[in-house]
């Protein structure tokens, strides 16, 4: 504090002096500040350039490495790794040459753990393993060493979840072949499309969601299938995390002939219903409104009968 308050006192007396008129020495004088600003402010604790490291994406189930790489000039400093956000926010707390359970997030017991080999060469990189959608977060790699903290590094994990799509029919829907596709637990939501044998894109339902996975997301999808295609491929795809998963069904010719003379069945039938429907109204109508005809011409008949002549 005392030398920043120097610094401070020569700033003010450069302002003064700059506005004098003394170019020659304000210029000097302006070197000279620059100059112990800059060590005024690389002698001051807790400022320092702190290295922010890449976006790590991991999907769930799997082990990763958080890089942190330092130089290490004798033994190896207390190793301190942090998740923001969480409490307690310890990840994994190296020791004494050992690791230190007390301070320890229960989320992470037995998940966690540094390559120790490799601690001497100023690696002090942490495993994870089972990742879990929750792992995702804002983490902080640090050392003490004379109870002075010195963070290292500062990087972001982001865990997604994918699997297999699974493609199947769907028994006793009528007017054509449906199928169903289903990506059982993606994270974030991945989109589900269907592509024919040429890989065009088929017109399908809209998807239904099921959030009550887990941590994840399930999605079904279906399709009728009207026109002719020996294959179909279910795509299932979340761009955030470029992760593509194809399920394909072959459809046997004979299928599809029987499932074309299924529909053209059900068409005609149709047709030939409509058809006799239409015809029975139109004879009941036509029956109606004959027998009204004759009830007046008889009701007329017996009017003039009983009139005197």
């Amino acid at each position: 504090m005392e030398q920043v308050n120097r610094v401070r006192v020569l700033f003010h007396s450069l302002l003064l002096t700059c506005g004098s008129g003394r170019l020659f020495f304000c210029a000097s004088a302006t070197h000279v500040l620059v100059f112990l600003l800059a060590a005024v402010l690389s002698s001051c604790r807790g400022i320092m350039l702190v290295e922010t490291g890449p976006k790590i994406v991991a999907f769930v189930g799997e082990t990763i490495l958080l890089p942190c790489i330092t130089t290490i000039n004798s033994e190896v400093p207390t190793v301190e790794w942090t998740k923001e956000g969480l409490f307690p926010n310890t990840a994994f707390l190296y020791r004494d040459g050992c690791e230190t359970f007390e301070m320890k997030n229960p989320v992470f017991q037995y998940r966690t753990n540094l390559i120790v080999h490799k601690l001497h060469d100023g690696n002090l990189s942490m495993v994870i393993s089972n990742v879990q959608l929750n792992d995702s977060g804002n983490y902080q790699c640090a050392i003490r060493r004379n109870r002075k903290k010195k963070i290292i590094t500062r990087l972001e994990l982001f865990v997604g979840a994918v699997s297999e799509p699974k493609l199947s029919v769907v028994p006793g829907v009528g007017g054509g072949l449906t199928l169903q596709c289903e990506a059982r637990c993606w994270f974030p939501e991945p989109t589900i499309t269907f592509l024919d044998s040429h890989g065009n894109e088929i017109s399908a339902e809209d998807p239904k969601r099921d959030g009550n996975s887990p941590g994840c997301l399930a999605v079904t999808r279906r399709v009728t299938l009207h026109t002719a295609t020996n294959r179909v491929t279910c795509r299932v795809q979340q761009p955030e995390i470029n992760q593509i998963r194809d399920s394909e069904i072959y459809i046997p010719d004979e299928y599809l002939r029987s499932c074309t003379v299924n529909v053209v069945i059900s068409i005609a039938v149709t047709i030939l219903l409509v058809t006799i429907t239409c015809a029975l109204v139109y004879f009941i109508v036509k029956r109606c409104c004959s027998s009204d005809g004759v009830f007046q011409i008889l009701h007329t008949q017996n009017k003039m009968e009983l009139c005197p002549h």
